[in-house]
């Protein structure tokens, strides 16, 4: 069964499925595999020890990998439970691009950087040392 499954989503797909879905995953990832990772190599590489840059890019590399295998152990489940995102997939897309759309228009008039130093500044009353960050 799971064989036919697997002949059916590669007919649906056609040969350049593949290709498609590859270039969208790189383009998704590119927040993830550029800024971070370039600060991280460059807090490894001026970190006191070779053994505290190889800690930052292990927890790094987990955080990466951590829900990719944790998608892949419960996806038989998770087929099942997203069923309830596929009868409701036109709302999911259509609130994701009004968050989408005001995140871009709030970072281009400059009021994200506002709403972010005022979460700043209530967040220190929690004693969170969220200054550095």
């Amino acid at each position: 069964m799971r064989r036919a499954n697997s002949r059916s989503a590669q007919r649906l797909a056609g040969r350049g499925g593949p290709l498609v879905a590859g270039a969208a995953f790189a383009i998704a990832w590119t927040p993830c595999t550029s800024i971070t990772l370039g600060a991280i190599l460059t807090q490894a590489a001026v970190s006191s020890s070779a053994a505290h840059g190889a800690l930052l890019l292990a927890f790094y590399s987990a955080g990466l990998a951590i829900p990719f295998l944790l998608i892949a152990l419960a996806f038989e489940r998770m087929t099942e439970a997203l069923s309830v995102v596929k009868r409701h997939f036109p709302i999911v897309i259509a609130v994701g691009g009004a968050v989408m759309i005001v995140l871009g228009v709030l970072i281009l008039t400059g009021e994200f950087t506002i709403l972010n130093t005022k979460a700043n500044s209530l967040l220190q009353g929690t004693g969170l040392d969220v200054s550095g960050v």
